[in-house]
């Protein structure tokens, strides 16, 4: 994540173009992308939290800028052909300190994985702030990129995305090949645990859920991943001890998305 933190421009240029999430807003600087919103029921730049910044210049952006890339993008992301971002992005109307580190632990987490908020405390030092970690992903400016549907309660629940939107966070977890289950037919909406690998904070080895070396103490510091594949193409090996090359966990079936 190639990260402008200046604080001199104040001009962003903005599109608003429709998607399979419905409209989303894109804004950039001089300086990179600077902002994503989910626009929907409203389609317009008043129903953007950027509307009500006094200190942004908002123009209309023009034909052929970087938007339009972006854009094209994040299409391929919903349509399953790009896993990943590697714009500029400016971060410059990020809360504070605390904030950047959040989102910036939040950038790492590896596509088709999912971390809980006390798991990402822990990641940024902070192993008694979830509650804050997850006030801080409330105000994530750039969801999609900054992949804030990939972190989950300690109990696997996906709590808040994007206000109140949890069944875009499921699809957008689905797309990328976590399963989730709703618990009962009121239940909240969670990841199925038993269903994914795991691997330890720090180590390079991923697990079964079931391997010996994951205490119930540590379960909410996991990283979850969703399938071996991803656990490989993120460079991990498998555990010597529970070998889950040699007893794969059953494919969990995920909706498929975004056709």
């Amino acid at each position: 994540m190639n990260v402008n933190t200046d604080p001199k421009t104040r001009l962003l240029w903005y599109r608003i173009f429709p998607s399979p999430l419905g409209h989303i807003l894109i804004a950039q600087s001089d300086r990179g992308i600077a902002a994503i919103e989910f626009l929907e029921p409203d389609k317009s730049l008043r129903a953007s939290r950027l509307s009500r910044k006094p200190e942004l210049e908002l123009a209309r952006g023009r034909d052929g800028q970087d938007i339009e890339g972006a854009y094209q993008d994040l299409l391929d992301y919903l349509h399953g052909r790009r896993r990943g971002f590697d714009w500029p992005l400016d971060l410059r109307w990020v809360r504070s300190e605390f904030h950047r580190s959040v989102l910036e632990a939040t950038a790492a987490i590896p596509y088709g994985s999912v971390v809980s908020y006390a798991g990402l405390a822990r990641l940024i030092g902070r192993p008694s702030a979830a509650r804050p970690v997850a006030q801080a992903l409330r105000w994530n400016p750039l969801p999609i990129v900054i992949p804030c549907h990939r972190v989950v309660g300690s109990s696997g629940a996906l709590t808040g995305y994007a206000g109140n939107k949890v069944a875009l966070k499921q699809r957008l977890l689905s797309l990328e090949g976590v399963p989730t289950v709703r618990a009962g037919k009121t239940g909240p909406l969670t990841i199925q645990t038993q269903a994914m690998y795991v691997r330890h904070p720090g180590e390079r080895a991923y697990c079964l859920p079931t391997c010996p070396s994951v205490l119930p103490c540590g379960r909410a510091t996991l990283l979850r991943i969703a399938s071996r594949e991803r656990a490989e193409e993120a460079g991990l090996a498998p555990c010597r001890i529970c070998r889950p090359d040699l007893n794969p966990l059953p494919r969990a079936p995920c909706q498929a998305v975004f056709s």
